[in-house]
C-alpha cells in the first residue's frame, strides 16, 4: 500500500500509448490545375482572382491558359463596376481651356476592388503629362477597361488616345479619322463621335469605329490597334432621312455584342452596324421610344443577350430581340417595372427632389440610372444608381451634379490573365 502523499508509479514503456503518426498534408504547389481552378471559382470577385493568380507564375499560367475557366468565372461573377467617368463641360464649351474627365468611384465593400481603384490612374495623369498635346481632353467612350479620349485640338496629329487606367499607362495615340473619310460625299457632311470596340478573347487589342453621313448615306471608318491604321468602308444608302434636317443622326455610344447603333434625330429610325460583317441596316424604333421624355440605351443582359433599357417617369422597361408571328425579328417588350417603392427605400426623403429616372448606360446586365429634377443644376445634384436587370433591384451609388455625359467603368478581364497575346504570351517554364 502506498504511503499518503507518495507519487503514483508511471506506466512502463510498453504500456505507454504510442503517439499517432502525423497526418499527411498536400502542399499547395502540388495541386493540379483543375483543382486550383475549382478553388479560384469560389473567390468573391475578379479583383480577388487577379490578386491570387498573380501570386506565382504557375497560378497565372493555370488561369491564363484556360478559356473555359474564364467563361465560367464570368458567369458566376458579374464584372464589377469601378466607378463612372464624367465628361468635362469645359472641353465641350471651350477647347482652349484646360479640361479633363473626372472620375467618381463606386462605393464597394470589396477590399481588393477598392485597392485596384486606388492603385490605378483614374485621374488620367499619363494623358495630362503629355507635353505635345493641348491640356483639354474629352472622353468619348469607356469599354472593357479602356478609355477613349479626344484632344481639344482636333487639328493636331494623333488627336485620339486610348488609356487603360488600371494598368497606369497610355496605350496608344493616333489620328482621329481616316484622311479620305470626306471623299465622295454629297451635299452636307457630318462625322459622329467614335465608339470603342473590344474583344473578351483578345483583351490586348481594340478597334475604334467612327460614322460619317452625308445627305442620304452613311459610311464607317475603323481604326485597328494591331496595325495602328484606319480602314475606310464605302458609302451606303439608308432610308428614312428627315427631309428638313441636314445633320440627321444623333451622336451615340450605344453598342451591344458587336452591334453599334445611331438614332435618327426624329427618333423614328435607328441605324445598326454589324461590326462582324460591316453591314448596315435600318429599322423603326418602337413607337413609345419616340417620346423625347423617354430615355434609353442599348446594351446586353448578364447572359449576353442584346437589349434596350428605357425609362419613363419612374418605370424602367427592358426590350429584347424576338421573332414575331410573321417571322420578323424586332425589338419586343420583355418587362416593365415600376420602381417608385424601391426609390422610396433607397433615396428616402431625397426622392421628393426627383421627378423621373434617366438611363445613363447599360453594361453587362446592369442599367445605370440618374435622377434629378434639374439636369446640369449644381443646386440639385442627381443620384446615380445601378439596376440589376436580372433581379430589377436598385442600388444607390453616389450623388453628383449631372452636368455632363457619364461613362461607367467596369473592370474587365485583364490581358495579363489571357496567355496567348502579345507580351503576355505564355512561355515554357513561366
Amino acid at each position: 500500500m502506498e504511503r499518503e502523499g507518495s507519487s503514483a508509479q508511471l506506466p512502463t514503456a510498453k504500456h505507454r500509448k504510442e503517439s499517432s503518426p502525423p497526418t499527411a498534408t498536400t502542399p499547395v504547389h502540388s495541386l493540379t490545375d483543375d483543382v486550383l481552378l475549382q478553388i479560384f471559382l469560389r473567390l468573391p470577385s475578379l479583383a480577388t482572382l487577379v490578386r491570387a493568380a498573380l501570386a506565382c507564375r504557375s497560378w497565372r499560367r493555370a488561369v491564363a491558359s484556360s478559356p473555359a475557366f474564364r467563361r465560367r468565372f464570368r458567369e458566376l461573377h458579374p464584372a464589377p463596376l469601378l466607378g463612372l467617368f464624367f465628361e468635362s463641360p469645359s472641353a465641350v464649351q471651350d477647347p482652349v481651356l484646360p479640361a479633363f474627365p473626372s472620375f467618381v468611384p463606386a462605393r464597394r465593400r470589396d477590399r481588393d476592388l477598392a485597392a485596384a481603384v486606388r492603385g490605378g490612374d483614374f485621374f488620367l495623369t499619363s494623358i495630362q503629362e503629355h507635353p505635345d498635346k493641348a491640356h483639354s481632353w474629352e472622353i468619348l467612350d469607356c469599354r472593357s477597361g479602356y478609355v477613349l479620349l479626344c484632344n481639344g485640338d482636333r487639328l493636331s496629329e494623333e488627336a485620339m488616345a486610348v488609356v487603360n487606367p488600371l494598368e497606369r499607362r497610355s496605350e496608344l495615340f493616333f489620328d482621329d479619322l481616316h484622311k479620305d473619310t470626306f471623299e465622295g460625299y454629297r451635299g452636307y457632311l457630318a462625322v459622329r463621335n467614335a465608339c470603342l470596340l473590344c474583344s473578351d478573347e483578345d483583351p490586348a487589342s481594340f478597334r475604334v469605329v467612327r460614322l460619317a453621313h452625308d445627305e442620304s448615306r452613311v459610311r464607317a471608318t475603323v481604326f485597328f490597334s494591331d496595325t495602328r491604321k484606319w480602314k475606310l468602308y464605302p458609302w451606303v444608302d439608308v432610308p428614312g432621312r428627315p427631309r428638313r434636317s441636314k445633320s440627321w443622326l444623333l451622336n451615340s455610344k450605344m453598342q451591344s455584342n458587336g452591334f453599334l447603333y445611331w438614332v435618327y434625330k426624329n427618333h423614328k429610325y435607328m441605324v445598326t452596324l454589324n461590326t462582324a460583317t460591316m453591314d448596315f441596316s435600318v429599322e423603326e424604333l418602337p413607337p413609345f421610344l419616340e417620346n423625347r421624355r423617354c430615355s434609353f440605351d442599348v446594351g446586353e443582359t448578364s447572359s449576353g443577350t442584346r437589349c434596350i433599357v428605357y425609362a419613363t417617369d419612374f418605370t424602367v422597361g427592358v426590350m429584347l430581340r424576338r421573332t414575331d408571328s410573321d417571322g420578323v425579328e424586332k425589338w419586343m417588350l420583355d418587362r416593365a417595372t415600376p420602381l417608385d417603392t424601391q426609390l422610396d427605400g433607397v433615396l428616402r426623403k431625397q426622392k421628393g427632389n426627383c421627378d423621373e429616372l434617366l438611363v445613363v448606360a447599360v453594361r453587362d446586365g446592369f442599367a445605370y440610372l440618374a435622377t434629378s429634377k434639374f439636369i446640369y443644376d449644381s443646386q440639385n445634384p442627381s443620384w446615380f444608381l445601378s439596376l440589376c436587370l436580372e433581379t430589377m433591384k436598385l442600388e444607390n451609388l453616389f450623388q453628383r451634379t449631372y452636368d455632363s455625359g457619364a461613362h461607367p467603368s467596369v473592370m474587365a478581364w485583364p490581358p495579363c490573365l489571357v496567355g496567348n497575346y502579345g507580351r503576355f504570351a505564355l512561355e515554357d517554364g513561366t
